[in-house]
């Protein structure tokens, strides 16, 4: 969605590489800045409490039917930039154990199923919960809160999983030190979690894509994000896909915030992934172009050291 257009003329102070001389040069510079979806529309500090929570949760069983309806008809990053990073960074292997949490529409939960894993995916969300058992599937479904540490350790034996999966998911999270405490004593010695989130810097939080075109004998544009806030933590509603019925709750935090949990609990970072959407995908001139040059996502893979 286009929120505001700035047309300008400015003076801009160039140092050719030719000569190293400072050159004043005037540009004619048409800045789109674009609010996307995937961004909140407000912002405030995080906070924990059950009214919020709540909130949440009617949130995404209210989204279920249109998040599942867009997601199956591939209208997503889903499935040609999000899943194929966290394929290579699970690397799944027949027979294995693996949990799901936060699983939705259990779109990769299906996916890790028909590469020979055994799934158990949970969800707080009762609306997704019955749209990810209305596709079927060798999949043992359950309703568990990602917030819920006795609940997300009820779901096996210490030891039992060989991963844990949590997928476009932390972001929508208000905490996710008692999921990471409950996956730390589920998984065996050396398994690992596989995590995928909207990037801190640069999809998370107080961000603009821009679209610049320059012209001076020719137009060129240039994507750009600007980066308004990033180091604190922040809440804020906005929308992830385009028409969606309710704005839903995002969580910004900054790298090390969402990765210090896991350091707390003896998990060290050993894959990393930064994938960019491809150009056939998105629409040269859009606010989805920004991405195919800009990383709009972050996968992370962490083992247990002990």
């Amino acid at each position: 969605m286009l929120r505001a257009v700035r047309v300008e003329m400015s003076a801009v102070t160039v140092i050719t590489p030719s000569s190293g001389h400072a050159v004043d040069r005037t540009y004619r510079l048409a800045a789109f800045l674009i609010r996307t979806p995937g961004r909140c529309s407000r912002l405030g500090a995080v906070r924990e409490d059950h009214n919020l929570h709540d909130e949440v949760r009617s949130t995404w069983d209210e989204l279920a039917a249109f998040w599942d309806e867009r997601m199956e008809a591939g209208l997503t990053w889903q499935r040609h930039l999000i899943q194929p990073a966290v394929e290579r960074l699970l690397r799944l292997r027949p027979g294995e154990r693996v949990l799901e949490i936060a699983c939705g529409n259990g779109e990769f939960a299906r996916r890790m199923s028909e590469l020979g894993g055994q799934v158990v995916a949970v969800d707080f969300s009762d609306g997704m919960l019955e749209q990810a058992r209305a596709h079927g599937g060798d999949i043992d479904y359950r309703r568990a809160d990602a917030m819920d540490e006795a609940a997300i350790l009820a779901l096996g034996e210490p030891g039992s999983f060989d991963a844990v999966v949590s997928n476009m998911a932390i972001m929508d999270m208000e905490s996710i030190e008692p999921m990471v405490a409950a996956s730390s004593r589920l998984l065996t010695p050396a398994g690992r979690f596989v995590f995928s989130t909207l990037h801190p810097a640069f999809n998370s939080g107080d961000v603009r894509p821009m679209v610049e075109f320059e012209m001076e004998g020719r137009i060129t544009e240039v994507y750009s994000v600007k980066v308004s806030s990033y180091s604190r933590s922040s809440s804020g509603k906005g929308v992830a896909i385009p028409d969606q019925p309710v704005e839903q709750w995002y969580f910004h935090r900054p790298l090390w915030m969402i990765l210090q949990p896991f350091f707390d609990h003896r998990f060290a970072l050993d894959g990393l992934e930064e994938p960019l959407a491809g150009a056939e995908h998105e629409k040269q001139g859009t606010p989805g172009f920004v991405y195919t040059q800009v990383p709009g996502v972050l996968v992370a893979r962490l083992r247990r050291t002990v």
